[in-house]
């Protein structure tokens, strides 16, 4: 709309070649190339001399039409052709792995009022994913955001207050789309979503800046349910999704969240670390396992406690991967590591200490202490401890407050049975607490074990003499 006639001609060449590179087709739009095909060498070598010898002109003229476009199907068509530029090793089979065009883009200089305005390749680029006329057009959100990823990743080290400001922007803005997009449900409509987010969060997340902000934006909690869904994705976007949980779990916040909500994040990666059968995608899962169970902390600041509800389940998946014999020897070393430090918390911990951190968890699995007898005879009186907290936790998990897997709800609803047994006028502080109303309840439930353990909870708080009536039995 205010391009020139020299930014037109600029464009137009730009785009032959890159037609000729048979990555865009006639209407400007990136081309699915024939498997095997190649482009031409005359394409390949022009394209790369273009870079080479006039690449700040073609940055110019890509950001300066970017800026001032402002129609959709224009904005598609300049965004396509700095993809080209940007990522040389699509048609380029001779670049280096990891070439990119990208240090074209941030070292670029333009007039000094686009610095200072912040009009740079990471403002103009930032506000493009962000502009709320393209939010009909996935291809634009999806090139913006891999061409911004791109440019953060290739930052100067040294650079200006000026430039330093523009790369945090950046990130910002990069962090929060994608965990926007996420929780705007868009990835059920349209599968390009997952891959174009996650890739976008596994390039910014090797920034510890972002994965502070990826955390306290609920990142963890929206990228669980993707590790789920292992059948219905490629193994590259199920490794990108795993390498964002390895990225998050240098960050304590982050290794909180995934703790938290019944460590329902370090379960998902232990299913996809089970289920998975490419080793890449197995490597970066046990290795956010293994930072998240550290009982040092990777950063000084441990959180394995709240993570000992599966800690056996755990030592099962690790124990089955390493019967695999991977030829990865980091990964077979991680699984090693792990297992030691597994063993190492359990020695350490008494049954009292795993039973309690497991309970705080809000996770429960059907560990010995839950239906050892000398188990409940030694320590039923320390769930009365500090006003009941170990007690009215169990409490809470079958209040039905929140959503609790069933086999977490039959081992509190099973324990509070025991509880009532086994303190002296158990079955009344349970009681008074609201268990039997609870317990009641959970007679009715979908599940077959909870129904069963309900039952029997509800006839050990009715019943006074419980042992003698079992005995008869």
């Amino acid at each position: 709309q205010r391009c020139g006639r020299e930014d037109v001609a600029r464009l137009t060449k730009i785009a032959d070649v890159a037609r000729a590179l048979t990555m865009l087709d006639a209407d400007g739009d990136v081309a699915d190339r024939r498997p095997g095909a190649q482009p031409s060498y005359d394409a390949v070598t022009t394209m790369r001399a273009t870079i080479k010898h006039h690449g700040d002109a073609v940055c110019e003229t890509l950001l300066g039409t970017l800026r001032n476009v402002g129609a959709v199907d224009a904005t598609e068509h300049v965004l396509a052709l700095m993809d080209v530029v940007l990522f040389q090793r699509a048609w380029d089979a001779s670049a280096k792995e990891g070439a990119s065009g990208a240090e074209l883009f941030v070292n670029h200089v333009g007039s000094g009022a686009e610095e200072v305005l912040g009009q740079d390749a990471y403002g103009t680029v930032g506000r493009t994913l962000e502009r709320p006329e393209d939010a009909s057009s996935w291809f634009i959100k999806e090139k913006a955001s891999r061409a911004l990823a791109a440019m953060v990743r290739a930052r100067p080290k040294k650079a200006n207050e000026t430039k330093q400001t523009s790369v945090k922007g950046a990130i910002r803005t990069l962090t929060r789309w994608a965990v926007r997009e996420l929780r705007s449900g868009a990835h059920e409509m349209n599968e390009r979503v997952i891959p174009a987010v996650v890739g976008t969060l596994a390039m910014v997340l090797e920034i510890p800046e972002a994965r502070e902000l990826a955390a306290s934006e609920g990142a963890v909690e929206l990228l669980t349910p993707l590790l789920h869904s292992a059948p219905s994705q490629s193994v590259q976007v199920m490794y990108e999704v795993a390498l964002c949980f390895w990225l998050m779990s240098f960050n304590t916040n982050a290794r909180r969240a995934m703790c938290a909500r019944g460590a329902m994040s370090v379960k998902a990666l232990m299913a996809c670390a089970a289920s998975a059968t490419k080793e890449k995608v197995i490597r970066v899962a046990i290795l956010a396992l293994k930072n998240i169970t550290d009982r040092h902390g990777v950063d000084g600041d441990a959180v394995g406690d709240n993570f000992t509800a599966v800690d056996e389940s755990l030592r099962k998946v690790v124990n089955n991967l390493s019967l695999r014999g991977f030829e990865d020897e980091e990964l077979s070393s991680t699984l090693t590591e792990l297992d030691e430090d597994l063993r190492a918390r359990r020695k350490e911990a008494s049954s009292w200490e795993r039973y309690r951190n497991e309970v705080m968890s809000g996770s429960l699995e059907w560990s010995a202490a839950h239906k050892d007898e000398g188990f409940w005879r030694e320590c039923a009186t320390k769930l009365t401890d500090n006003n009941c907290q170990i007690l009215r936790v169990l409490i809470k998990l079958v209040d039905g407050s929140e959503t609790m897997d069933p086999k977490t709800l039959a081992v509190a609803i099973h324990d509070i049975g025991e509880f009532a047994v086994h303190y002296p006028a158990g079955r009344f502080l349970a009681n008074d607490l609201g268990g039997k109303d609870h317990a009641m309840r959970l007679m009715s439930h979908e599940d077959d074990e909870v129904r069963k353990y309900a039952l029997m909870c509800v006839q050990k708080l009715l019943v006074s003499s419980w042992k003698s009536l079992s005995a008869n039995e």
